[in-house]
């Protein structure tokens, strides 16, 4: 779930000094931020490379680290979660390579996501059927509804994670919301269970987090 910011929660400013300090390195910021920010990441590949997710999450921090970049976006989050995307789709394309060099033609599949069986346990049926659903979605649709339920980002934000103005991320957000709807609608699930997630269909979204 979208974690709220607490009151001794650093602000956005404040994050972005403690990442430029961390890069100068004082350890207690990068300490801090990681407490902030790993469980955070690490759910963010987990909804669509569950099997390295770990592993993108630690290359992500590294690679905020290292690089000498200018933090040029309105926030941290959005600065972080932006090469957390070019993390997983470097990874994407890594894994489509891959498969291309095999000697048999396969069908080139998206990375093990939270829906493996291993990821299942303890879940809602209600996370489960929304899950599938978004699943079924554009690589882009997934993001931005990861990016704005589970993470919490705003329009904005997750804007210039895209690389795109605020006013297209809105619209495309709510063709992704209903997208997700629809896919909800028409996926087999128990009566009872597509009720409950459409009825509260906001709420369930935004915890989408606690099923990670």
């Amino acid at each position: 779930m979208a974690q709220v910011q607490q009151d001794d929660d650093p602000g956005q400013d404040e994050e972005i000094a403690l990442l430029y300090a961390w890069r100068s390195g004082d350890r207690g910021a990068g300490d801090r931020l990681m407490r902030l920010y790993y469980a955070r990441v690490l759910s963010f590949f987990r909804m669509r490379a569950a099997s390295v997710a770990d592993d993108l999450t630690q290359r992500t921090f590294l690679a905020c680290t290292e690089s000498k970049e200018h933090v040029r976006t309105s926030s941290f989050r959005a600065f972080l979660f932006g090469v957390a995307r070019k993390m997983l789709l470097k990874h994407i394309e890594a894994e489509s390579r891959k498969a291309l060099h095999q000697v048999y033609e396969f069908e080139v599949g998206r990375p093990q996501s939270i829906l493996s069986p291993s990821g299942v346990v303890h879940q809602r049926r209600e996370h489960w059927l929304l899950l599938r659903a978004l699943d079924r979605l554009p690589d882009e649709s997934q993001t931005m509804i990861a990016l704005f339920y589970v993470q919490g980002l705003r329009a904005r934000e997750i804007g210039e994670v895209l690389g795109m103005p605020t006013s297209t991320v809105t619209t495309r957000l709510s063709r992704a919301r209903e997208a997700l709807r629809a896919e909800v609608e028409t996926l087999r699930a128990p009566a009872e269970v597509r009720r409950s997630l459409l009825a509260d269909f906001e709420a369930w979204a935004r915890s989408l987090g606690t099923a990670m």
